[in-house]
């Protein structure tokens, strides 16, 4: 909840505008630059940078955050984009203009353009979401921002969605789909919004669209180069930088890519766990050692939930997963403190850009013909070890388009607590990938799950993170590889393994396995049943038929928490359940306090 950006609507009244920023800054947030008719605002240590670009003929736009520019970055180089080179084009045609920054720029950005005689804002949410973007109607302001502030410019009539919830529950890989609430718009990554109620959609981008045509002779050279040029930009003036690295595959690029651009880490950050399998001290340091960064490391304790920390942590339009890890958070931003970092580099993303995903799909993509190097059968007979399959239950996927009955219920994880709740709306962009192969559906749908990384956290606001690896030049640059050749063989990532193996410690590269925080899970549920059956046997989800009281009564125990694999689904409900009362609490709040003005509806969330 860093920035908000408010419009009031042409030939009404600015009063109402006026007094909800006077209302803001007496709540801790301060202004902005903005063009007549906008008003922008931010709070907190760490907020996106705001650029007014102001206009000629009645034209005025805010822009939220950073551009940089997308050819220096597939060549290698990191160069900015300033915002005043949009004033002419948005002066022209805003749409054409916002389509002309989702091919040519990147970054974590949002765009909110006001023209004179129009009855509301347009808004443009960058491609990949990295910047979350919200709109609502109050007394005729629209407001645009990625969480609900308090006060008068506070969204109202403000409710649950309980059928996508439920949806969602069922099936976590929906968290980056349209959010569980109505009387709120989504402003989707990639899309314009204007009209009333920012009901009028645009999509300029969608990862269907770089996923076509394929490049069937992918450069290794090509993907170094648009990985640094990526990072290169996201450094550019962060003096000092703070690096996750996990001791896998993903991060230990980033950090060593790093160090080639000369923007070394200060800092490289590792955390484990007790279990000896979620231990990767020993590749950290080699990856730390080949980045030319000192290692931090720091034990984590078990995970510990308590009511009031989830439910402050709910304080957003977004279920947000990573409430479930205060630890994580608390001990990040003690380190980035202590190191004064402005920015923290993350491998994120990269198990999806990458194609650490199903083989299942490589092998049906390998059988309808997708280009794979060497000789067909060897790279299928490959897949087959990977999924622990024959290649006839492959081929008959292939034909069939789903896995056989035997095969779908081993490799399926039947939800225990949700099984019988029906499918709610897929992302936008699934419904975009007609035609694509099965493999790269799957990568699409996992990039429509990673959306989560821009969820609110306090090293986020402290720190901008940087995802380069989830950044839209090596997302576009990955989806136009056919997965067949991104992952072939045995492993997976192959070929990103083979673009940073000179950089990369031998170990990582040959590397076919990652840390298990399975038994982690286990353990932390179970030292939490008490807080755990007191928070959801009563709650919510329950009482309006989410989840089954029975089914979670007989899980809720140490033993089942420890020894049965359902740490996905009880996470999932904490979240969930945290959700819930957060905007019931809201809404109850809203109608016991004095009235503030008419509200005007919004668009419902849409998928």
């Amino acid at each position: 909840m860093s920035w908000l950006v408010l419009s009031h609507q042409g030939g009404r009244s600015s009063d109402p505008c006026e007094a909800m920023v006077a209302d803001l800054l007496a709540r801790g947030w301060r202004k902005a630059p903005a063009p007549y008719g906008l008003a922008a605002l931010v709070r907190g240590p760490n907020p996106p940078p705001i650029t007014a670009i102001p206009g000629f003929r009645g034209t005025g736009a805010v822009l939220v955050g950073e551009l940089f520019d997308a050819a220096a970055a597939q060549a290698g180089e990191g160069v900015t984009i300033a915002a005043s080179q949009l004033a002419e084009a948005l002066e022209a045609d805003p749409q054409a203009a916002c389509r002309v920054l989702a091919r040519q720029a990147f970054g974590d950005y949002a765009l909110v353009v006001r023209r004179q005689g129009e009855s509301g804002p347009m808004a443009f949410s960058e491609p990949l979401g990295g910047l979350p973007c919200f709109g609502w109607i109050r007394d005729g302001v629209t407001i645009i921002g990625p969480a609900p502030p308090d006060g008068l410019a506070a969204p109202l009539g403000v409710s649950v969605d309980w059928p996508v919830l439920a949806a969602l529950m069922a099936d976590r890989r929906r968290s980056g789909g349209a959010p569980p609430l109505d009387g709120v718009t989504w402003i989707e990554p990639g899309t314009c919004r204007w009209g009333r109620g920012l009901s009028d959609v645009s999509r300029l981008w969608s990862p269907a669209e770089a996923a076509r045509p394929q490049n069937r002779r992918p450069d290794l050279a090509a993907l170094r180069r648009v990985v640094d040029g990526t990072v290169a930009a996201l450094a550019l003036g962060q003096e000092r930088i703070l690096c996750e690295i996990s001791g896998g595959l993903d991060s230990a690029i980033v950090a060593t890519s790093l160090r080639a651009q000369g923007r070394a880490p200060d800092l490289a950050l590792n955390f484990y766990r007790g279990q000896a399998e979620a231990d990767e001290r020993v590749y950290a340091q080699a990856a730390a050692e080949r980045a030319g960064a000192p290692l931090r490391c720091v034990e984590r304790p078990l995970l510990a939930f308590e009511e009031e920390t989830l439910l402050a942590g709910a304080a957003a339009f977004r279920p947000n997963f990573e409430i479930l890890d205060a630890d994580f958070d608390r001990l990040a931003l003690e380190v980035i403190g202590e190191v004064g970092a402005q920015a923290v580099f993350t491998g994120h993303g990269g198990d999806v850009v990458f194609y650490q995903l199903s083989a299942a799909e490589l092998g049906v993509d390998l059988l309808t013909g997708a280009p794979c190097r060497g000789a067909r059968l060897a790279r299928l007979a490959e897949v087959a070890r990977r999924t622990r399959r024959s290649v006839w239950s492959l081929a008959a996927q292939a034909i069939t388009g789903r896995p056989g009955r035997r095969v779908a219920e081993l490799m399926a994880a039947q939800p225990v607590l949700a099984p019988d709740k029906p499918a709610g709306p897929p992302h936008p962009w699934m419904a975009q990938t007609r035609g694509l192969s099965a493999a790269k559906r799957a990568q699409i749908a996992g990039l429509a799950v990673s959306q989560g990384l821009s969820a609110t956290t306090l090293r986020g606001q402290a720190a901008r993170l940087r995802h380069p690896l989830f950044a839209q030049p090596v997302v576009e640059a990955c989806l136009a590889i056919p997965p067949t050749l991104l992952s072939q063989g045995e492993g997976e990532r192959s070929f990103a393994r083979a673009a940073f193996a000179e950089r990369l410690p031998p170990s990582i590269v040959a590397r076919r396995s990652k840390g298990d925080i399975s038994v982690f899970l286990g353990r932390s549920l179970a030292a939490n049943t008490p807080m755990l059956r007191g928070f959801l046997l009563d709650g919510r989800l329950v009482a309006e038929g989410i989840i089954d009281r029975a089914d979670l009564d007989a899980i809720l125990s140490p033993e089942v928490l420890i020894f049965r694999d359902v740490a996905g689904e009880i996470l999932a409900a904490i979240v969930l359940e945290a959700f819930v009362r957060y905007w019931e609490a809201r809404g109850e709040a809203a109608s016991d306090a004095p009235a503030a003005g008419v509200l005007e509806p919004s668009a419902p969330s849409t998928a």
